[in-house]
């Protein structure tokens, strides 16, 4: 895990810096704030909320870049957005990840789909635990499964969902490592997580389809921490 970050700290110091402009936030998280990379529009860059202690912050984004590598690495095909490496910028060190887009070059949440009526409760559901299963296939250990965290990816009518959030674990260790060497722990650990959140996310999405406004939107970055209209852990 140790040459993990060097390799890590290596990526930032021998790359360009990048400019943000805060125009261009396109979501947030309790302790991470995802940037439009205006130079590549195929491309997002997370950016830590306190650049001053980046490496806790990214404690999350250090380990979907390890499970990201490792699946490279080894050609497995995977419905997470992809981490590209690391690269400096005005706000601090940062992660690039493919942007996942519809066939109208937007990033459409399942929240907003099941706002929309596009998608009902059941049918979200059903979407998620398709992407659990292909999980198991893959070895993946995923652990947040909130709301925001899928993306529709093509053409609406395939309804494919892709994570691009919270697939690995929340801090790059040992155990993060050794859940990767077995599917049974990485299938045992994914299904877990799912299970424990699952009615919440449930109660969730059925607030976002019924058109309850409190719900229409991810948590406002003030209320972050309270949770109100996500299912954070």
């Amino acid at each position: 895990m140790y040459n993990s970050l060097k390799t890590i700290k290596r990526q930032i110091k021998n790359s360009e810096k990048i400019i943000l402009n805060d125009d261009n936030i396109l979501s947030y998280g309790s302790n991470r704030i995802c940037y439009l990379d205006e130079s590549n529009p195929s491309k997002l860059i997370k950016i830590a909320r306190h650049p001053e202690s980046w490496i806790k912050d990214h404690r999350q984004s250090f380990s979907e870049w390890y499970i990201s590598t490792y699946l490279a690495t080894r050609e497995i095909d995977c419905r997470i957005s992809h981490c590209q490496g690391w690269v400096r910028t005005n706000k601090g060190p940062g992660l690039v990840v493919d942007r996942i887009v519809d066939d109208h070059g937007q990033s459409v949440t399942l929240r907003k789909l099941l706002f929309s009526r596009e998608l009902n409760v059941e049918q979200a559901l059903c979407l998620v635990e398709n992407i659990i299963c292909d999980f198991s296939i893959s070895g993946i250990p995923a652990s947040d499964f909130n709301i925001d965290n899928f993306v529709i990816e093509g053409e609406h009518i395939n309804k494919k969902l892709i994570m691009i959030d919270g697939f690995s674990p929340k801090n790059l260790n040992l155990k993060t490592h050794l859940l990767l060497k077995s599917k049974v722990l990485s299938n045992y650990y994914t299904k877990r997580k799912w299970h424990r959140i699952k009615s919440r996310f449930t109660y969730c999405a059925q607030k976002v389809y019924a058109g309850d406004y409190l719900f229409a939107a991810a948590t406002p970055l003030n209320d972050i921490s309270n949770g109100s209209s996500g299912i954070q852990q």
